[in-house]
């Protein structure tokens, strides 16, 4: 009879954990981020931080787990609506920036990728290349859909860098102005120029557009 309540707080005691942890954590990042700091904001004893994790390194990959997970499921599917390219890559960039304004805390925490290797262990890292692995793969697979590049996997590849690259930058940022947005108004231009250098013209493009006349110069 007593089984069930315990489990259930011991389900709590480490939400309240995680939470706590992932909140300091992309806020000050993991090396300044101490087993005090985080004891202190949730209310638990280190003991019980211990008991559910470990080490201040097993609670960093909880964290890094769930936000992960997190951020994943929140993420449009890859086969964009839309009549038209300018109407795929709207809906695109609109439920991207909905996405990361929804998780700003895991975005953080997860392309944070030079502080995990400087600071934390293999396991930590692992996790993060996991994850990125995975945002890749999907972004990759959506702006092969948005612009029709089934069969130039190369261009696909260099457009979803390009957008992660700019989203890791919009992480940066929060550092210093937490309440950053992802600019995917320049974003867009920015994604349609590099489809037109690499020579596809995207039907339904805007007239300001860049890939709207382009003819393919050197």
């Amino acid at each position: 009879m007593t089984q069930a309540p315990a489990q259930h707080r011991g389900t709590r005691s480490r939400d309240a954990i995680l939470d706590t942890a992932g909140e300091l954590m992309s806020r000050h990042g993991y090396a300044a981020t101490s087993i005090s700091m985080i004891s202190a904001a949730c209310g638990l004893p280190v003991s019980s931080l211990y008991w559910h994790f470990g080490s201040k390194d097993g609670i960093y990959v909880a964290v890094l787990q769930r936000a992960r997970t997190a951020l994943l499921a929140a993420l449009p599917p890859v086969e964009v609506p839309g009549a038209d390219v300018a109407q795929r890559l709207d809906t695109f960039l609109d439920e991207v920036k909905d996405a990361f304004r929804r998780h700003p805390h895991g975005l953080k925490l997860l392309l944070g990728l030079g502080m995990v290797q400087q600071d934390a262990s293999a396991a930590a890292v692992a996790e993060v290349h996991h994850y990125r692995d995975a945002l890749l793969a999907w972004a990759t697979d959506s702006v092969s859909a948005v612009f029709g590049l089934r069969d130039r996997p190369e261009v696909s590849d260099e457009l979803a860098r390009f957008t992660l690259r700019v989203a890791s930058g919009t992480a940066v940022a929060r550092w210093f102005e937490p309440g950053a947005a992802l600019e995917t108004g320049p974003l867009r231009v920015a994604l349609l120029a590099l489809a037109a250098h690499h020579g596809v013209a995207p039907h339904g493009a805007r007239p300001e557009d860049p890939a709207g006349g382009v003819t393919g110069r050197e």
